[in-house]
């Protein structure tokens, strides 16, 4: 898939766009998810759907910070990804967000996903691109830059406390379009859909269409190795009710 065939849409609009893709495929439910690396956020809007919403993070304040601020899931569970036991084949729907890039070991943490996901059920994931201006900025700047964007940026003036983003980061080789994609492959996943997103711009405000500028400027100085189209990544992947190499 080239950058330039890649759909770029706004954040809501990604939000829409993997509804429609579970709504399309459960209608009202009832569906297990299991949003793994849940933190403090879900930006899905999936009312009407009847659903079991099991949450696991490694950072106990912010699990706790999610159960006392917005009561949305049905199960809380603290733990590290790369070692929590997650029950086989036992969700309909895997929902990662803005996780696997601080993930050192991201794949085994991805075939673990797979294997928690039922037959027919459906991986989104949300990555930022490691392949784009904003990708390669967060991976070569110092933590404490990555705090202070997110308070005078962000407008976070907790970021970096307890419970509070951001997080080191590590970018595995995968956390991109081609890692992903290729990944899919191997495990025989179905791609659904794939989309850009460029919604840090707005945090700019009125800076924003220089900041834009400045981005590019960068991709077209690393010769075509970095994109500035898109900062964010979005894939629905479905895991078939039954896989090739079974068939055979």
């Amino acid at each position: 898939m080239s950058d330039k065939s890649l759909s770029i849409l706004s954040s809501a609009d990604v939000d829409q766009h993997l509804t429609r893709i579970v709504r399309r495929h459960f209608g009202d439910g009832p569906v297990r998810i299991l949003d793994a690396g849940c933190g403090r956020m879900w930006t899905w809007n999936l009312d009407g759907i009847q659903r079991h919403l099991t949450g696991v993070d490694v950072d106990a304040d912010a699990l706790r910070i999610r159960v006392q601020e917005r009561g949305d899931l049905d199960e809380a569970i603290v733990g590290d990804l790369v070692t929590v036991p997650l029950p086989a084949a036992a969700y309909d729907i895997v929902h990662s967000a803005f996780v696997l890039e601080h993930v050192r070991g991201a794949e085994g943490v991805l075939n673990r996903m797979v294997e928690a996901l039922r037959p027919g059920g459906l991986m989104v994931l949300k990555i930022p691109d490691g392949r784009s201006v904003y990708g390669f900025m967060a991976r070569c700047t110092p933590h404490r830059l990555h705090v202070l964007y997110k308070r005078k940026i962000c407008r976070k003036p907790l970021a970096g406390t307890p419970g509070h983003g951001p997080y080191p980061v590590v970018y595995d080789a995968i956390i991109s379009a081609p890692g992903i994609l290729a990944w899919a492959r191997t495990r025989e996943l179905e791609l659904l859909t794939v989309v850009g997103e460029n919604g840090h711009l707005r945090l700019f405000g009125r800076l924003a269409p220089a900041v834009d500028i400045g981005l590019r400027g960068v991709a077209v100085l690393s010769f075509g190795h970095l994109t500035a189209r898109h900062a964010n990544l979005a894939f629905a992947l479905r895991k078939p009710a039954r896989l090739a190499s079974d068939r055979d």
